[in-house]
């Protein structure tokens, strides 16, 4: 399969590597400054870019000007020279000859759960966002559960994120496990990654790689969920996070997720974070996730485990898309574990 930066342009963003590649730029550099600074010295024009946009949009085009012009490579070059170490290595992985993608999510659903536009206005007004500071505390605690995964299906690799549910054991997607182009075929090797994150001061901190067995992966498709048991210990800090124990998730609640973005060191979304819609089946939610995020744990505020994040969904009504997140509720999942005595 040719590289996407040897595939002539126009730059195909929905090429797996070109996308995380975007996905990544356009999250770590929102200084306008300083990406028009790693553009001069890739010796691109900046006059030629509508700097009016949203970031995500300049780096879009700012990728398309670069491929185009064969300077690719170059300015990704000028990147890793930036200084952000996790972000050469990501790039690196990329433009590697067999490129380390996120797992490949299922097609958007179209299905729009509720009703009526987002509303946020009357949360934002009916409604306290105070919480005590133990709330940060129990999060960090939580988050040493939650893992970056390497997963090798077909001969590629892929990235997703899991979380701790046992002494061995790790959930995540089913499609981060399963190679759904392929027959279904489960995972050829994976890799746990505990604790691949950064200081305050944005400094990278080593992980601990833990390999898993892939013989002992279990999942189904219905609900988008998997296992894996570990084949190395897990480390000690790393908590089992309960499935069960939770209040009812509601429209109107809030919901953090713990994840690693684009394979990035790992992040919480926890702004704009409110739930629109629940069913039998999914929550819904506008929390921010990235290609990389799916298998995340979704938790309400007293950090109980309410859905497992899956993809995001896209519904266009009268000329406007609109975007939420989604997860499979945890009720399903914990069903879907019984059913199949692995808890």
């Amino acid at each position: 399969m040719t590289h996407f930066i040897d595939k002539t342009p126009p730059l195909d963003l929905n090429d797996p590597a070109a996308r995380d590649l975007w996905n990544l730029l356009a999250s770590v550099y929102q200084s306008k400054p300083e990406v028009r600074l790693l553009m001069g010295q890739a010796a691109l024009s900046i006059i030629d870019i509508n700097w009016d946009q949203p970031m995500r949009w300049v780096w879009a085009d700012i990728l398309d000007m670069a491929h185009r012009q064969a300077k690719l490579r170059l300015l990704l070059d000028q990147v890793r020279q930036s200084g952000d170490t996790a972000v050469a290595a990501r790039i690196d992985e990329l433009v590697a000859p067999a490129p380390v993608t996120t797992t490949p999510t299922p097609a958007p659903d179209a299905t729009w759960k509720g009703f009526g536009g987002p509303g946020l206005e009357k949360v934002i007004q009916a409604e306290p966002t105070f919480l005590d500071i133990a709330f940060l505390r129990r999060g960090v605690e939580l988050g040493a559960a939650v893992c970056r995964l390497l997963v090798t299906m077909s001969g590629q690799h892929f990235l997703g994120t899991g979380f701790r549910i046992g002494e061995d054991l790790i959930l995540t997607n089913e499609h981060v496990l399963f190679d759904r182009d392929h027959g279904h075929a489960p995972a050829t090797a994976v890799e746990a990654w505990f604790g691949y994150e950064r200081t305050f001061a944005g400094l990278d901190l080593a992980p601990t790689i833990v390999n898993c067995d892939p013989a002992s992966i279990v999942g189904a498709a219905d609900h988008d969920w998997a296992v894996v048991r570990t084949a190395d210990p897990m480390p000690a800090d790393a908590p089992v996070v309960e499935l069960t124990g939770a209040a009812p998730v509601r429209v109107d609640d809030r919901v953090y997720i713990i994840q690693h973005p684009s394979g990035a060191p790992k992040k919480i979304g926890m702004i704009h974070n409110v739930v629109r819609s629940v069913d039998d089946d999914v929550v819904q939610y506008l929390t921010d996730t990235e290609g990389g995020s799916s298998g995340s744990p979704v938790f309400n505020e007293q950090w109980g485990l309410v859905a497992l994040h899956q993809q995001w969904v896209e519904v266009r009504t009268n000329g406007l898309t609109q975007i939420r997140n989604q997860g499979r509720r945890i009720e399903r999942v914990v069903a879907g574990l019984q059913a199949a005595q692995v808890t």
